[in-house]
């Protein structure tokens, strides 16, 4: 898994040790090998954060976007250039704090993109601030007596919301998030996988074993209509479990489809447009 001689190998990751990003990191790269991919395909949008870095290890083409902007950037990708596969890399606090509206009108709009959140629980980037996802009442470096907040469910919210592909993966089991992954890639729609991970350095009580004693298995092949798999994310969450694999699957137009954007024809935004707009702000020659 994860070859030194992979062609999307750009550089060395340098996360902590013991840092789940590594497994992501290396999962992903097997995945888009596998399904054929060439670097020059794809566009990885990423926000802030310690997952976000994955950009800078990843040898495709690249966008860095601004704290919770992630998707707003990633769709713009794709309405440009239909034909390039978008990924898109949040962690847990980039992308169900400041990013979560973002999150909700990006699935009901069912973009064409593979939405990737590498969730342990804790802003890491930051030093150990309690997240969006982390669970009620747990103790953090600055609420030792337990955190009051209830946590984000997201797999819940981009169901209610509208979102055509659901999947829940964990860096204990990479065999398992490398098929997801590439599950995830082949959906024509807005794609979530949410990574249960871990930060060793700031949220150290959260490993993989404390982890694995909770998880799921939903299995990889998921024929359940939407009121099946709002059910079994409420049955899961009753219950205390990690559901781990993918959760809900629908083939549904995209919003490419429905603005008339596919590849095989011209940009929704007119290439002479962006070719003025990348010249006047930026200072930037592009081909279009």
């Amino acid at each position: 898994m994860g070859q030194a001689s992979s062609v999307f190998d750009r550089s060395k990751p340098k996360w902590c040790p013991g840092c789940g990003n590594f497994v992501v990191y290396s999962c992903l790269k097997d995945a888009l090998e596998e399904l054929g991919y060439r670097p020059e395909e794809i566009v990885v949008v990423c926000g802030i954060g310690c997952a976000t870095f994955i950009w800078s290890y990843l040898n495709t083409n690249s966008l860095k976007a601004l704290h919770g902007r992630v998707l707003p950037a990633a769709t713009g990708v794709k309405l440009v250039k239909p034909s390039l596969k978008v990924l898109a890399v949040s962690g847990d606090g980039d992308a169900y704090s400041i990013g979560c509206g973002h999150l909700t009108h990006t699935a009901r709009r069912n973009i064409d993109l593979t939405y990737i959140v590498i969730d342990n629980g804790i802003f890491g980037n930051t030093r150990g601030q309690p997240s969006p996802t982390t669970p009620y009442l747990s103790p953090t470096k600055i609420s030792p007596r337990g955190w009051p907040e209830k946590p984000v469910d997201p797999l819940l919210l981009v169901a209610v919301s509208g979102a055509t592909f659901i999947a829940q993966g964990y860096v204990g089991n990479p065999s398992s998030l490398r098929e997801i992954f590439k599950k995830a890639l082949k959906h024509r729609g807005f794609s979530l996988v949410n990574i249960v991970s871990v930060c060793p350095t700031f949220n150290p009580k959260r490993t993989i074993t404390t982890i694995k004693e909770k998880i799921l298995d939903v299995g990889l092949d998921s024929q359940r209509d939407l009121d099946e798999a709002v059910k079994l994310l409420l049955e899961a969450r009753k219950a205390g479990r990690i559901p781990v694999g993918v959760i809900y699957s629908r083939d549904e137009p995209t919003y490419n489809d429905l603005l008339n954007a596919n590849s095989d024809q011209k940009s929704i935004v007119p290439d002479l447009r962006v070719l003025e707009i990348a010249l006047r702000e930026f200072g930037l020659e592009i081909e279009c």
